[in-house]
């Protein structure tokens, strides 16, 4: 038992120690918010000396609550998208048996190893013949094109695990394959849509290549675009920079946050059951 204590005590002590690490930059950068710029410059690791709000107020003022309205919109839809759309596909793939199955699988295997970058000319192209530069349109739908392979494979590997048994109890009482799916599959495949959902949202609420080709226009410019307005073109104010900073990530904790907990109360519930 002693062993066991120490292991653990080690092994607790490393995880702090590491998340430590990892919350730190996060620290500074709420810190660096209340700073004037002499003590941003010259103590850049210590304790502000007065809390003002100055630095929100300069970060509200280029417009910050229209960009992150924008952005929200951009995530919710395209997460939404990307989440039902790679569910269905996913169900398919893993229970309806075509010869072409595989194939198909693979090909969404190699999608997801393209990166954005490499078709961001033709992408580019393809969205003005289209009309849709600084449209929202026309970054959510590359966004959930993008996301789409990876959210397939993570839904794929969930469902091969699925009990079946669930499914056929279900299609013995008559329920077709779009009511197991919306009201058996859906219901309980809360941890693999909560894991979509959180890795998605933070990747589309961060994305910034695309929004900086699609939108020049600050009606429809998303957070982390609308955030290059606080830079100057010799000198930037670092605590507005700061304090945009810090409200961009809020969100994110949110919906981290509220995922934690309904992936928490679908083990709780399955482990019960």
């Amino acid at each position: 038992m002693s062993r066991f204590k120490i292991a653990n005590i080690i092994a607790y002590g490393f995880v702090t120690l590491f998340s430590i690490y990892v919350l730190m930059p996060i620290l500074v950068m709420v810190l660096t918010t209340f700073k004037s710029k002499r003590e941003i410059f010259l103590e850049p690791l210590g304790i502000p000396s007065q809390f003002g709000i100055s630095s929100f107020e300069k970060a509200l003022s280029v417009g910050l609550g229209s960009f992150m309205l924008n952005s929200f919109i951009v995530s919710f839809f395209a997460v939404f998208l990307i989440v039902t759309i790679s569910g269905m596909a996913a169900y398919v793939l893993s229970r309806i048996d075509f010869k072409i199955n595989k194939f198909v699988y693979l090909l969404i295997v190699a999608g997801f190893a393209i990166p954005p970058a490499a078709v961001l000319v033709p992408l580019y192209t393809m969205v003005s013949n289209l009309n849709l530069l600084n449209s929202l349109f026309g970054v959510i739908m590359p966004l959930t094109a993008f996301g789409i392979p990876f959210t397939v494979i993570l839904f794929y590997a969930f469902f091969l695990d699925f009990p079946k048994e669930v499914e056929e109890a279900a299609t013995i009482d008559g329920c077709t394959k779009l009511q197991i799916f919306f009201r058996i599959i859906v219901p309980l495949s809360g941890p693999v849509i909560a894991s979509a959902a959180i890795f998605q949202t933070v990747w589309i609420w961060n994305e910034f290549l695309l929004g900086l080709i699609m939108l020049t226009s600050d009606d429809f410019k998303t957070l982390p675009i609308g955030l290059l307005k606080l830079r100057g073109e010799w000198t930037s104010d670092w605590g507005a920079i700061m304090a945009g900073l810090t409200i961009a990530i809020i969100p994110v904790l949110i919906v981290f946050l509220i995922f934690q907990k309904y992936y928490k109360y679908r083990n709780n519930c399955n482990c019960e059951a």
